[in-house]
């Protein structure tokens, strides 16, 4: 009778162990589905929401797409379709009520920015030039446009988004001014751009690339 009892116990532990109860968790044991991998996620985050525009930054492994809702309009900008560098774009400069400025890539003193329109007749300005000063207010924009090795010099220009109109001024490189990007002063206002260095102070007027707005 023993016999029987040991054999009858032996039999239940063996098959109790090939099928788990339905208690237990089986998550942390499931195989992954080789056929249908996991897929990384896409995730989106807002940059800016005011006075009905809206803007959203989408990024899907190292493609960032940039999303913007003007009242009912949706607008969707793809930074590797557009050939625009990135890094994390998610840095809003300013925004008025014709444009937000986004820095989209930045190295030491070097840096690019993208215009995204919060205006619908207005559409997205990518400068390929590192800027180094912008006006908010007036939509003025001072970057540099030219460096020109064999003469020593560097041209900046100052451009208006709306307009776009622009002006140059030219400075001299020299071994008081010799490291990017050249100057030690930058003041832009509506009417006047003025550089200093440390060898020469230069002005240009800039009342009429404004002409109209």
């Amino acid at each position: 009778m023993k016999r029987h009892f040991y054999l009858f116990l032996l039999i239940m532990l063996t098959f109790s162990c090939k099928h788990p109860t339905g208690d237990s968790n089986p998550i942390d044991t499931l195989e992954a589905d080789k056929n249908n991998p996991t897929v990384p996620g896409i995730s989106a985050y807002n940059i800016y929401h005011s006075n009905g525009v809206t803007i959203d930054v989408k990024h899907e492994n190292s493609n960032y797409v940039i999303l913007s809702t003007i009242e009912s309009q949706k607008r969707a900008y793809d930074l590797t379709k557009l050939n625009i560098p990135t890094k994390t774009p998610d840095e809003i400069m300013w925004a008025n009520n014709e444009y937000a400025c986004i820095m989209t890539w930045w190295s030491q003193a070097q840096c690019r920015c993208i215009f995204i329109p919060t205006k619908t007749t207005n559409e997205l300005i990518y400068l390929d030039k590192d800027i180094e000063e912008t006006d908010s207010i007036h939509n003025n924009v001072v970057y540099i446009d030219s460096l020109f090795n064999d003469t020593d010099k560097v041209v900046f220009k100052v451009e208006n988004l709306l307009t776009r109109k622009s002006k140059v001024l030219e400075l001299s490189i020299n071994e008081q001014n010799g490291i990017y990007p050249f100057y030690d002063q930058i003041v832009l206002t509506k009417n006047k751009l003025t550089m200093t260095t440390a060898t020469e102070k230069k002005s240009v007027d800039i009342k009429e690339i404004n002409s109209g707005f």
